[in-house]
């Protein structure tokens, strides 16, 4: 107990902040309750009953009363009556109660009775289950999340010191009769495999604590290395791959996962090991590739961009063109009195010579364009693959045609045969002014 005690004074918790402690009434949460009362915490028993026994009412109950004789704060969250949900589910109420109660008194500090065995437990579970590092670490004594920190001050004590202490010192409890059942695997771990352990060590609990330890500070190094790589490469919009790809090829691993996690945030459930695999195992091919994840995210090559970003909606469009024509990614195509300019961006037509309107659309499967001063037709898609245009700038890249369809212009990249010299006959000039460029001139 005394590493408890001093691990709590380590803590510098001000003695006037109150501290959350989520508490059941069982042995460890009603140990931690009295550890705190006693030491001078302010303290907040936070309790949830779940409603899924029939005791749970006599427990709420029998908390309360406790709370009120020893004048603790007592808040309780009662949830509906339904068997369906697991764990994970009521871990999840159970995190979000406390976080409100912390609000609620204008505090951070939040307290769980986690204790050695179940750390061992826990990682165990894992190892057998399968994980990644932070799951085979088990769970940190100590962590942020957001602006709460949460403190498993009991991980340096056994169940049975705990059990040993409360019924020492008269501290009352109750019991879960289906921590007595085999037909949870935690009880298996619980009943016939900590005791081989401590058999061989009684202290075992310790060499695990070490062992987590260990893990969170190769975890720490690890996600400082991957922060860094992250704001060398990654820019919230796309990752630099010429830089991504010179990277070892766990901490490439890391920063998708880091990065997916804060695009699919409370979600990132949804995405498992193999979703990362797969986007590594596209990356080594050396090509364009599109991959479809959970909830509509997209994971997109584009030459040396990586987009991990939503679905968007289908960006086609076909605008009959009058004086301007102002396209869906922004850019600007208008029709001017003069213009000096000789480049792509600019091209001189003889309304004679084309079936009057033009039209300003997106690409069509099997466009081609009859290139000035080239004898023949070339693909639209061969020109957009020559120039390295990204899928995503191809799909509304504006592609300027007649009435009969045939592409007079293909603005910012090639002109047809229908453009005209300054000395030649024209009636109308049109002028192609991308996003980037009007972003400028403002």
């Amino acid at each position: 107990m005394d590493n408890c005690i001093e691990f709590l004074k380590n803590c510098n918790i001000p003695k006037n902040d109150y501290i959350v402690v989520g508490c059941s009434g069982g042995p460890d949460s009603m140990f931690l309750l009295n550890l705190l009362y006693n030491s001078d915490y302010k303290i907040i028993c936070a309790h949830v009953n779940h409603n899924i026994r029939k005791e749970s009412v006599k427990e709420e109950k029998f908390l309360k009363d406790y709370c009120k004789k020893l004048n603790i704060i007592f808040e309780c969250l009662e949830l509906e009556k339904d068997g369906k949900h697991n764990e994970a589910f009521y871990r999840k109420k159970r995190y979000v109660f406390y976080k409100n109660i912390a609000d609620k008194y204008s505090t951070k500090y939040i307290m769980t009775a986690h204790h050695g065995d179940d750390l061992i437990e826990t990682i165990l579970m894992r190892i057998t289950r399968g994980s990644n590092l932070k799951g085979y670490m088990g769970f940190p004594k100590i962590y942020n999340e957001k602006e709460y920190i949460f403190i498993k001050p009991l991980v340096f004590i056994t169940k049975d010191e705990i059990l040993s202490y409360d019924d020492d010192n008269a501290i009352p409890y109750v019991l879960d009769s289906t921590n007595d059942s085999d037909e949870y695997m935690r009880n298996r771990y619980r009943h016939h495999i900590l005791p081989e352990l401590k058999k061989e060590n009684v202290h075992v609990h310790m060499k695990f604590l070490k062992y987590s330890e260990e893990i969170e500070n190769a975890l720490k190094f690890i996600d400082n290395t991957v922060k860094e790589c992250i704001r060398e490469n990654y820019n919230g919009a796309y990752i630099k791959l010429d830089k991504f790809l010179k990277l070892d090829k766990y901490i490439q691993k890391k920063e998708l996962e880091d990065i997916l996690s804060k695009t699919y945030k409370d979600s990132i459930d949804k995405i498992q090991s193999l979703h990362v695999k797969n986007i590594l195992d596209e990356l080594k091919k050396g090509k364009n590739f599109k991959l479809d994840l959970p909830d509509g995210i997209i994971v997109k090559r584009e030459y040396e961009k990586l987009f991990i970003t939503h679905k968007v909606e289908s960006t086609s469009y076909n605008i009959k063109l009058d004086k301007m024509c102002i396209l869906n990614n922004e850019s600007i195509i208008e029709i001017v009195d003069s213009s000096d300019q000789e480049n792509n961006f600019v091209t001189r037509l003889n309304s004679s010579d084309l079936a009057m309107p033009l039209f300003v659309r997106t690409k069509l499967e099997g466009d081609k364009i009859e290139i000035k001063n080239l004898n023949g037709f070339k693909k639209i898609k061969s020109i957009f693959i020559d120039e390295k245009i990204s899928p995503s700038d191809r799909e509304a890249w504006p592609v300027v045609v007649d009435s009969e369809n045939r592409v007079v212009w293909l603005p910012g990249l090639r002109k047809s045969k229908f453009d005209n010299k300054k000395d030649e006959k024209y009636d109308i000039i049109l002028k192609y002014t991308r996003k980037e460029k009007i972003n400028e001139e403002k």
